[in-house]
């Protein structure tokens, strides 16, 4: 019983393994899973959070800061008609060298130095408002990069099952035309039917033999070329899943495609908001302490000092206001894009619609059609053992019926790609 149920367990997980291998959705998720877009936006949204960081430390933490400096300014005394070389003069009125009231005999300093800003939480939260508009510009693109690799690997899913069901269709001819070839033979032999027409039949056999190998070259670089959108390293042929899709309706918010305009209009308006804040006056509180001396350091010259500073910004040739027109000039332009998106996007959607329903009519004349050729089909293969049909007839019947079944491949895959291409637009 327990080995029973092993096997059990290893048979589920080869179908689930066959599954996975051979559906579009595990194409899909290998393409999402492998893409290096994807991989850099989902970085993308680390940069801004670490941004953010540093804006808090710009706009919140103190600097500290550790100055030093060393400034020497030797003299040449020639006091008493004799050359000394003085570091830090006593006072020499005689000397070659700087103006002792200019350079104070030197400069000895180590300072420990803080700068902190004031009032600062409106700038902070206008950068904190365009990093979350950039993470949801950011996350909107990764959805729409999402959407346009799954319609791609679904557009190329569709061309591997199209290679396949049309090289499936063309077996089965082979498949008929080996067992009239068949028969034929025994009425050949029997006197019914002539040599020439055995002849017939197999020429036309080696020609959809030959149109079998052309379509198993098609289907195996449909193939490849899918393995290569998805990043898959697999040199294994597998029978890939019938596709069956559905349009879907939109769903109630708004879409990736208008969402996009909202959060560039969004990012807009928020870095002119902390353009408009460069204009305000910003306080700062500053101190420093530690060793200040203009002469030979001694402990008596270790102090502090403490400060506010204020900077305002109050004409630069009139920047801001050309800042906002340009601001405004933007948004227009993303109004303007936008309206034109959903115009185009309506009309696009509506002519994708009809092509289906064109199809959709196409498709019932074709299998009313092919079921009218298979009776013919089954009719001749009576009246072909009674000598009643030639085989020319029964060769032209074959391939019309070929040729039917191909077509109605075709205007099926093209069916399956246009309500894939709906679906990309009507996210």
């Amino acid at each position: 019983m327990r080995n029973i149920i092993i096997l059990f367990f290893l048979i589920s997980c080869f179908f689930k393994n066959g599954y996975a291998q051979n559906s579009l959705q595990s194409y899909i998720d290998k393409a999402i899973e492998n893409s290096p877009l994807l991989q850099k936006q989902e970085n993308n949204n680390k940069i801004i959070d670490l941004d953010l960081k540093q804006f808090n430390a710009i706009y919140k933490a103190p600097k500290l800061n550790l100055n030093t400096n060393v400034l020497l300014s030797p003299i040449l005394s020639q006091e008493g008609n004799k050359n000394k070389l003085e570091w830090v003069s006593a006072g020499s009125t005689n000397y070659i060298g700087y103006d002792l009231g200019a350079s104070n005999g030197g400069q000895f300093q180590a300072l420990i130095s803080v700068n902190q800003p004031l009032f600062t939480g409106k700038y902070y939260n206008a950068q904190k408002d365009k990093a979350t508009i950039a993470k949801a510009k950011n996350e909107n693109r990764t959805q729409l990069t999402k959407a346009k690799l799954q319609q791609i690997v679904t557009h190329q899913y569709i061309l591997c099952v199209q290679s396949q069901k049309l090289k499936n269709n063309n077996q089965k001819t082979i498949q008929i035309i080996e067992e009239q070839i068949a028969q034929i033979k025994i009425l050949v032999n029997a006197g019914i039917y002539k040599l020439i027409d055995l002849r017939l039949l197999e020429i036309e056999l080696q020609n959809n033999q030959i149109e079998n190998e052309r379509l198993n070259g098609e289907f195996l670089n449909n193939f490849n070329t899918l393995n290569l959108l998805c990043g898959i390293n697999d040199t294994t042929l597998y029978n890939l899943q019938n596709i069956d899709l559905h349009l879907k309706q939109p769903l109630h918010k708004p879409s990736l495609f208008v969402s996009q305009f909202k959060i560039d209009s969004l990012s807009i308006k928020a870095q002119q908001k902390i353009n408009e804040l460069q204009y305000l006056p910003q306080l700062s509180a500053f101190g420093d302490a530690g060793l200040n001396a203009t002469y030979q350091p001694t402990p008596n010259r270790l102090g502090f000092s403490v400060g506010i500073a204020l900077k305002w910004n109050l004409f630069d040739g009139h920047q801001k206001q050309f800042k906002r027109e340009q601001s405004q000039l933007l948004l227009s332009n993303i109004e303007t894009d936008k309206q034109y998106l959903k115009n185009q996007n309506n009309i696009r959607k509506y002519n994708i619609l009809k092509q289906i329903d064109n199809l959709n009519e196409q498709l019932i004349l074709i299998d009313s059609q092919l079921n009218e050729y298979d009776k013919l089909l089954q009719l001749y293969q009576i009246e072909i053992k009674q000598s009643l049909v030639s085989v020319f007839e029964m060769k032209t019947l074959i391939k019309d019926i070929s040729r039917k079944q191909q077509v109605k491949t075709n205007t099926l895959m093209v069916k399956e790609i246009l309500i894939n291409s709906y679906n990309y637009w009507n996210l």
